[in-house]
């Protein structure tokens, strides 16, 4: 029986907590450990990913994620998955884990962050995995990387940018029966339907994309996306359907404190980009960076700067990828008339085409990578 009057376990001391284990959270882990401070990772999912999602991996980020080891990580092309790319960095980071290193970084899955009271010389966090047990985190800085899940403990919620955007995906493994990328436009309700093969044609990602705006309810649209799919024959989930409303928030403010969100939890970058993946990989290891000189500072004054000043890059970087994302939304009406218009609640297999020129250029915006220049050469 445990004693009541018992005092509560000490807490765990850290320089870093991370919290959020995607892309972006595995690199800020992967940054600080390079550089000699203890690591702390939590991430409320489990350690596979499971988002395919196409994303393109920047030429920053593609550099970046060089030199923690993964070069190429996209096989010579500018786009991949997200779940490829976050695979990947989790299994990076595990060998970090698993190593015989004294510094090496703890990981914590299926667990999250409940409690966050940030202090003067360090932030106080209570960790709470699945099956209900508790501990304590004592951490100088803390890299949120929750895509603004600690909204809920008091920080600063980020704000809309745009109207209510309504995206339903999944992922099968069917395999696609036709070539590129192929769709539909709904003449009625303005949704948009589109196919994307995955690498190796292993599999399909399917997008049903609702007009910006009040309109369906998700519960409406995930019913209209599930009926489609089964009319297609989509069969075999590898990636569960999800209904995210995509429209781009901000924060309003950097952080002031020792907490320094990235990724999402900075700034969303609209969906259609596939740029948010690369943005948090660089707010990442800005924040590692940042937090690693603030902690050899020397003293609070200079460490509390470098701390503010490394929020405020994040949030300035989404500011200013924002922009493009509103351009989409924008541009969305003449994109989506490039498709076959076709009720979706008749749309068959052999309905579903592409313009043959926006495939190409397709392929030539989100295709393979100039090739390195040669060494020597400008």
């Amino acid at each position: 029986m445990t004693d009541p009057h018992a005092s509560p376990p000490p807490a765990t001391e850290v320089d870093v907590l991370v919290a959020g284990l995607g892309p972006g959270g595995c690199m800020a882990a992967l940054t600080a450990h390079r550089l000699g401070l203890r690591v702390l990772g939590t991430e409320a999912r489990g350690r596979h990913g499971n988002r395919g999602r196409l994303v393109v991996v920047r030429p920053k980020a593609q550099a970046l994620l060089s030199a923690v080891g993964l070069t190429d990580i996209t096989r010579g092309r500018r786009t991949t998955t997200l779940r490829h790319v976050e695979e990947r960095l989790r299994q990076t980071l595990c060998a970090a884990a698993d190593s015989v290193e004294a510094q090496r970084p703890s990981l914590h899955w299926h667990t999250r962050v409940v409690a966050l009271t940030p202090g003067a010389d360090h932030v106080l966090a209570t960790l709470q995995a699945d099956d209900g047990t508790q501990h304590a985190v004592r951490a100088r800085h803390v890299v949120d990387a929750t895509g603004g899940k600690l909204e809920a403990l008091g920080r600063t919620p980020r704000r809309r940018t745009g109207a209510r955007h309504i995206v339903v995906t999944a992922e099968y493994a069917t395999p696609p029966w036709y070539d590129g990328i192929v769709g539909a436009r709904d003449p009625d309700t303005g949704d948009a339907y589109f196919l994307i093969p995955m690498r190796g044609r292993t599999g399909i990602t399917a997008y049903l994309d609702s007009p910006p705006g009040e309109g369906d309810s998700e519960a409406v649209l995930t019913q209209r996306f599930e009926a489609i799919a089964e009319r297609l024959g989509l069969r075999d989930l590898r990636q569960e359907v999800q209904a995210v409303d995509v429209v781009q928030r901000l924060l309003p403010v950097p952080s002031t404190d020792r907490v320094v969100p990235i990724g999402d939890a900075a700034g969303t970058v609209d969906l259609w980009i596939g740029a948010g993946m690369s943005t948090a990989i660089e707010d990442g290891a800005d924040a590692a960076e940042a937090i690693a000189r603030a902690q050899r500072a020397g003293d609070v004054a200079t460490e509390m700067r470098l701390t503010r000043e490394a929020s405020a890059r994040a949030v300035a970087r989404h500011q200013r990828r924002i922009w493009l994302g509103r351009v989409v939304v924008a541009a969305r009406p003449l994109i989506i008339r490039l498709w076959p218009t076709l009720p979706l609640d008749q749309v068959t297999r052999h309905a579903l085409r592409s313009p043959r020129w926006l495939w190409q250029g397709i392929r030539v915006v989100f295709g393979r990578r100039p090739p390195a220049p040669a060494e020597g050469r400008d």
